[in-house]
C-alpha cells in the first residue's frame, strides 16, 4: 500500500511505501518520501511496484461555474477502480495544462468533493471533452496536437460524425447490408425519398442524446412532422421543406424507419458497448432500451427504458449482434485510436438486424454489471495503450 501526501506550499508530491523512491508520469518522475513536516495523507494506491502505473489523465470541459464539466459519475467509477490496481487517475481540462505540469483533480471521498492538484504529465489521456463545440475549439485542438509531441496517446480521438460515419460504412461491403437507407437530407431529396419510404427519421449529423431528432411521414392528405415536442400537419411538401428550412442550416441525414420488434406497447433496439482492452475488440455488454410507440427514441433521457436483455433475445441474437458490432469497430478504427465504442442496433420485425448508430464516447450504461465491467476494460485498456 502506498500513501500519497502533497505540500500545498511547494505544490509536490510525496509518498509513504516500502520503497524509498517512486517513479511517476510518462516522465516517470521521482516520489521521495515525505520531509519531516506532518502532511495529511491525500490518496491510498494499493501497488507492490516502485512506479505508479500508469499515471492516467481524463481531460474534461472547462466549466467557468464550476472545476470541470463531464461524467463524474464514470470519473469516480475509474479512480476507485485504478487505485486498486496500482495506478492513478486525475481530471484535467484544457485550460488546466502548463509546460511543466497539469492541474488535475481527485475526487476526496472523505470530504465528498473533486480537489485540485499539480500533477506530471500522464501515461496516457482519456478524451471525455463533453461536447463537439469544445472539441473543435483551437485550445482543445492544440493541447491533443501537443500530446502527439509529447508521444502520450490519447483516445477516444473525437467525436463520430453521422454522415461521415454512414459514408465509412456504406463503402464496406460486409456492413451495406445492415444499413437502413439514408441520405443527406435537402429539399430536394425530400419528395422523392418519402414517396420510397413514407416513414423517415432524421438526424442532425452531429447530434447526440437524441437532440435534433424528428420524423417524417407521408399520409393521405400530406405530411406529418413529429418532434419531442409536437405534432404537425402539412398538405403539399412545399410547406413541409419551407418549414424545414431552418433545421436545414444544419447538416441532417434523412434514414428509412425500421420497424422495430416489440414488447408490448414498447418498440425497442440494442445498445452494444465494445471495448480494446488488449489488441483487439471485445463486446462488454448488450442492454436493451425500449420507448412507447408513439415515440421518438429509445434513448432513456427522451422517456425510454431499460429492459433486460435474456427477457427478450437469445443466444442466437447475441451471437449475431457481437459479429456484427466487431465488424463495424474494426472498420471504424481506421480512423484513429478507439478503444471503446456503443453502437444501436435494432432487429425489425423479420428478425434483420440494422445498424442505427455509432459513437466514440460512450454514456454510462445503467445496468450495473456492464458499468462495473466497462472500467475494468478501460483500466486494462489504460494499461496497454500507455507511454512509459
Amino acid at each position: 500500500m502506498i500513501q500519497l501526501f502533497y505540500d500545498d506550499e511547494s505544490k509536490k508530491w510525496s509518498q509513504r511505501s516500502t520503497y524509498q523512491t517512486l517513479y511517476w508520469g510518462k516522465e516517470q518522475l521521482s516520489l521521495p518520501p515525505p520531509s519531516t513536516r506532518s502532511f495529511k495523507p491525500i490518496i491510498k494506491v494499493n501497488s507492490s511496484k516502485n512506479a505508479l502505473r500508469p499515471l492516467v489523465g481524463i481531460l474534461a470541459g472547462d466549466n467557468s461555474n464550476y472545476h470541470f464539466s463531464g461524467n463524474t459519475a464514470i470519473f469516480t467509477s475509474i479512480q476507485n477502480e485504478i487505485t486498486k490496481q496500482g495506478g492513478l487517475s486525475f481530471v484535467f481540462t484544457p485550460s488546466s495544462i502548463r509546460k511543466a505540469y497539469i492541474t488535475g483533480y481527485i475526487f476526496d471521498e472523505i470530504t465528498n468533493r473533486w480537489t485540485g492538484y499539480r500533477f506530471p504529465y500522464p501515461n496516457i489521456v482519456y478524451n471525455r471533452i463533453p461536447t463537439r463545440k469544445e472539441e473543435n475549439s483551437r485550445l482543445v485542438k492544440n493541447i491533443l496536437n501537443y500530446l502527439d509531441k509529447r508521444e502520450i496517446p490519447y483516445f477516444n480521438k473525437r467525436f463520430l460524425n453521422k454522415a461521415d460515419l454512414y459514408q465509412l460504412l456504406t463503402s464496406h461491403d460486409e456492413l451495406k447490408p445492415y444499413l437502413p437507407d439514408t441520405e443527406l437530407l435537402t429539399p430536394e431529396i425530400l419528395e422523392p425519398f418519402l414517396q420510397q419510404h413514407p416513414s423517415a427519421y432524421c438526424k442532425p449529423s452531429t447530434g447526440s442524446k437524441g437532440h435534433g431528432i424528428f420524423k417524417l411521414e407521408a399520409i393521405s392528405n400530406g405530411y406529418k412532422y413529429s418532434d419531442h415536442e409536437k405534432t404537425l400537419c402539412f398538405d403539399t411538401i412545399d410547406e413541409l421543406s419551407y418549414y424545414l428550412q431552418p433545421k436545414l442550416k444544419e447538416v441532417y441525414l434523412i434514414q428509412k424507419a425500421v420497424r422495430l420488434c416489440t414488447h408490448g406497447n414498447y418498440r425497442y433496439d440494442f445498445r452494444v458497448l465494445l471495448q480494446k482492452p488488449y489488441n483487439f475488440w471485445q463486446v462488454t455488454g448488450i442492454g436493451i432500451r425500449a420507448t412507447e410507440k408513439n415515440l421518438l427514441t429509445t434513448h432513456v433521457p427522451r422517456g425510454g427504458r431499460i429492459l433486460s436483455f435474456n427477457k427478450l433475445a437469445d443466444h442466437s441474437d447475441e451471437i449475431k449482434i457481437n459479429q456484427l458490432a466487431l465488424s463495424t469497430a474494426s472498420l471504424i478504427e481506421k480512423e484513429g485510436l478507439f478503444v471503446e465504442l456503443s453502437m444501436d442496433i435494432g432487429k425489425d420485425v423479420n428478425g434483420d438486424l440494422w445498424i442505427f448508430e455509432a459513437n466514440a464516447k460512450p454514456m454510462r450504461f445503467d445496468e450495473p454489471l456492464i458499468h462495473q465491467a466497462s472500467i475494468t476494460s478501460l483500466i486494462s485498456a489504460f494499461r496497454t495503450f500507455s507511454a512509459y
